[in-house]
């Protein structure tokens, strides 16, 4: 039995980590939940623009699959544009592979994703004109990929001020909210054991040096064998203290402070663990997905209970 109750389901950003999504909506699609009303922040924005316009869960789940990922991202080209260091040719050309020219109108459920303006430093809720457009300024990660100018508005990634778009989707007139979040503590656990570990080699090295290591080994030997062990450790610092893992920490910190501010006009909130995955694994994305869908499960006896199914 389906509800008659206007469901809505807002989409969280989060890059590869939001593919969750997918899994979730597949189990809602599952359970007969009829969803009214879609709303996306950033890579949230590309699954809900994707799904409202008729794209189905299989041929995401198929193409994520299929990609390859590894070879996207290593020849993805750098910007010349001074907002940003990403070329958007390569993720154009695969958004238009699936949204091509369609319009918010084309959706066949209502749909919204979330910018955030420049000029004026407020949220942009875009529900007019090319889906395109709309998904483009929403992923717009500030210094990754330039901003988009639409109409008067210079647009970059909604995330910057509502991650988890629960109040964007409140305008679209629904009285019942799903939050899919990404938000999680797995990846602090993963990621304070990886910075330890990079403090405690420092610690090795600067005792060893205030110890007069080197001084002790006079002999040509022992020199070079420090020279290796110094650079062995050297990279070793380098694997566990990288760009990528400062980015994908301080990502998670500003996702998951800021999307607490959102999470209580939900009423049901799911939460798929995919906190030890990086934010650009995209090349683990079955898992991802399968994340979703578990956490959607674990969900379903207050998804009947609350929606009456």
């Amino acid at each position: 039995m389906r509800t008659k109750r206007k469901i809505g389901i807002a989409l969280c950003g989060g890059a590869a980590r939001a593919l969750s999504h997918i899994g979730v909506l597949k189990v809602l699609e599952e359970l007969g939940v009829e969803l009214r009303a879609v709303a996306g922040t950033s890579m949230g924005s590309v699954i809900g623009a994707l799904y409202c316009s008729g794209v189905t869960l299989e041929e995401m789940e198929s193409y994520v699959r299929s990609m390859d990922w590894k070879s996207f991202l290593l020849f993805s080209e750098l910007a010349l544009s001074k907002t940003g260091i990403i070329n958007w040719r390569r993720v154009e050309e695969e958004l238009k592979k699936f949204l091509g020219d369609k319009s918010f109108s084309d959706c066949c459920i209502p749909f919204c994703c979330v910018a955030v303006d420049l000029i004026t430093r407020e949220k942009v809720v875009l529900s007019e004109g090319r889906l395109l457009d709309a998904v483009r300024a929403s992923i717009a990660i500030p210094g990754f990929f330039s901003a988009v100018c639409m109409d008067n508005y210079v647009l970059v990634d909604g995330g910057v001020i509502e991650p988890l778009p629960t109040d964007s989707l409140k305008t679209m007139g629904v009285d019942f909210i799903i939050a899919s979040s990404i938000a999680s503590e797995r990846d602090r656990e993963k990621y304070l054991i990886d910075f330890q570990d990079n403090k405690n080699h420092f610690s090795y090295n600067k005792e060893r040096r205030s110890s007069g290591y080197e001084k002790e080994n006079e002999n040509a030997g022992d020199k070079i064998m420090g020279f290796k062990d110094k650079a062995k450790q050297k990279k070793q610092n380098t694997r566990r203290l990288s760009i990528r893992n400062v980015l994908d920490t301080s990502f998670s910190i500003i996702q998951r402070e800021m999307t607490k501010n959102f999470l209580d006009m939900a009423d049901i909130v799911i939460e798929p663990e995919v906190g030890d995955f990086r934010f650009f694994d995209l090349i683990h994305g079955s898992e991802i997905i399968r994340r979703g869908a578990e956490a959607t499960r674990s969900k379903i006896p207050e998804i009947k209970r609350k929606l009456a199914l």
